[in-house]
């Protein structure tokens, strides 16, 4: 058995290591080919900034919010502009399609669904605060919404407002989801949307999007467990992320990263027994979780430090 952890130890440090390094698998003008930066005028004359990405055919796809009671559209791939319309999309999915008359480029190529996994290394492309910016981390969680097509994706791969719109690929350049939100506590909680989603709008009658505000706007447990649990996490607020863990356990026995906010919750209380239940359930229905075996490994190196200075 401890063999067995110290392979998963070497693995997952090499991981980490990865996640935090510079970007070798795509040059940074293939990135900048794929995620174009949306300018927007409201119709009270404010600006927002936005990405978006190519999907060929004259057309680009973004998140709702960020076209919002535009007045005027834009898209922008360095020096060239091209004047930009909504077409149809999803609100609640955070999902709409722009034409932009005039426009040729190749979308990138798309991930399958089951292609993404805790623990990938992904990078993050899109125009924080205006800039073009690339970042790299990983697959933090993976979280079900009350929609068909694919589950949310947290990502440590950092971003800032400007990039909802853009790109989560891996590191061959597959897209994998839609830059969409972030939490303001900061922390690792970064999210896209599944590309899912995107192929599924794709195929569904033209229509005009609806005014409803977005899944991820009101984090209650009607939009999802996971946007409350992580809203406690990113602000240390342990016994509030227990108590809606235990909900959610309790209600989604089968899904692991309910399990896995009920075992960081029970570790940051003192819980540490529990902790180490809640993540090999984790374990026990994901056997791939990343995030569970790294946190069973610290756990495993605790206790041996503490064993040892016991016997001492």
């Amino acid at each position: 058995m401890k063999s067995l952890f110290v392979r998963k130890l070497a693995v997952l440090c090499a991981l980490i290591w990865n996640a935090g390094g510079p970007v070798a698998s795509a040059a940074a003008q293939d990135w900048q080919a794929a995620v174009l930066k949306v300018e927007v005028v409201r119709l009270d004359g404010a600006r927002e900034i936005g990405s978006a990405i190519v999907l060929g055919n004259e057309r680009a796809v973004t998140n709702c919010h960020v076209l919002r009671e535009a007045s005027s559209i834009r898209v922008l791939r360095g020096d060239a502009v091209w004047a930009a319309s909504m077409d149809t999309g999803d609100e609640y999915r955070d999902l709409c399609f722009l034409r932009v008359p005039g426009f040729s480029g190749l979308p990138p190529p798309i991930a399958e669904p089951d292609a993404v996994r805790v623990g990938l290394p992904v990078v993050a492309v899109g125009y924080s605060k205006g800039l073009f910016g690339v970042s790299s981390g990983h697959v933090k969680g993976l979280f079900a919404c009350a929609c068909d097509g694919g589950r949310v994706i947290q990502t440590s791969a950092p971003f800032e407002p400007g990039a909802s719109g853009g790109g989560l690929f891996d590191r061959q350049g597959s897209l994998l989801g839609i830059l969409t939100f972030k939490s303001g506590s900061g922390g690792d909680f970064h999210f896209a949307v599944p590309v899912g989603w995107m192929k599924q709008l794709g195929h569904m009658p033209p229509e005009r999007i609806s005014g409803r505000s977005t899944f991820w706007e009101s984090a209650t447990r009607d939009s999802g467990y996971f946007l409350v649990a992580c809203d406690h996490s990113a602000k240390g607020d342990w016994r509030g992320l227990l108590q809606v863990a235990g909900a959610w356990t309790q209600q989604e026995p089968y899904n692991p990263q309910a399990w896995m906010a009920w075992g960081r919750a029970q570790l940051n209380l003192g819980g540490t027994d529990a902790a180490i239940k809640g993540f090999r359930k984790v374990l026990l229905l994901d056997a791939t979780h990343e995030e569970a075996w790294w946190e069973l490994q610290k756990l495993e190196v605790d206790l041996g430090r503490s064993l040892t200075h016991a016997e001492d």
